[in-house]
């Protein structure tokens, strides 16, 4: 069997750092998020109805593949559509786009590591989050200074079953997705809302601690094996 080269080995992970480099420089060379006009968007989807509302899951279920910020798409979704429904759309849109970035991450790159990780430290999280994929992915989706993406792409290349991680995503998501959306929809009006946004996301940051103090370290393996 003829080996292969360099490039044939790794032309897959190149390809998709290099599309992921340029979406980067287009994104903030170009300031493109500083060219949109927030509120002619928002009254565009709106007006849109439903149709409006398929479009933002889907610009959502994408987005991991363009790094746009999902921070950003999700206050435009508590702006457009409220707390409650910005909410729902959230959690459906944010959610297939994690599933997407996993999928993608473990097709390019989950063989490409398992060579490196043998006998080594990384090797013992890799089991751990096999063993414990359910709570540790839910302590990562509830610590909300955690890039989405970063998590979205890192669990991707772990040995966590995709079972256990669509489980917790989806469940993870929702306090960070009520807050953000919450404090999207108040910037509207910019009344005591805001402030109120501004003490649910203070406790969004406390959430992860309390839940993992709940359960016990024993049961979230993250003390020694800390990956960002």
């Amino acid at each position: 069997m003829k080996k292969r080269t360099f490039w044939q080995e790794w032309r897959k992970i190149i390809l998709f750092v290099g599309f992921a480099i340029s979406c980067l420089i287009v994104l903030y060379a170009f300031d493109v998020i500083g060219k949109i006009d927030i509120e002619a968007a928002s009254d565009y989807v709106r007006e849109l109805g439903i149709w409006g509302m398929l479009l933002y899951v889907i610009v959502y279920t994408i987005r991991p593949l363009f790094f746009f910020p999902a921070t950003l798409l999700t206050l435009f979704g508590g702006y457009t559509f409220g707390p409650f429904l910005g909410t729902a759309l959230d959690i459906v849109g944010a959610g297939s786009g994690a599933v997407l970035a996993f999928l993608v991450a473990r097709y390019l790159g989950r063989e490409k590591i398992e060579k490196f990780v043998k006998g080594k430290r990384i090797e013992r999280f890799d089991q751990s989050i096999q063993n414990n994929g359910f709570m540790v992915v839910l302590y990562l989706r509830l610590i909300p200074l955690i890039p989405f993406d970063s998590i979205n792409y890192s669990l991707g290349l772990s040995s966590v079953k995709l079972k256990s991680y669509m489980a917790a995503t989806y469940l993870g998501i929702i306090p960070g997705a009520f807050v953000l959306n919450y404090i999207g929809s108040s910037l509207r009006t910019m009344d005591s809302k805001l402030w109120i946004a501004v003490a649910l996301y203070g406790v969004m940051v406390l959430l992860p601690f309390l839940v993992k103090k709940f359960k016990g370290t024993t049961q979230i393996p993250l003390e020694k094996e800390h990956v960002k």
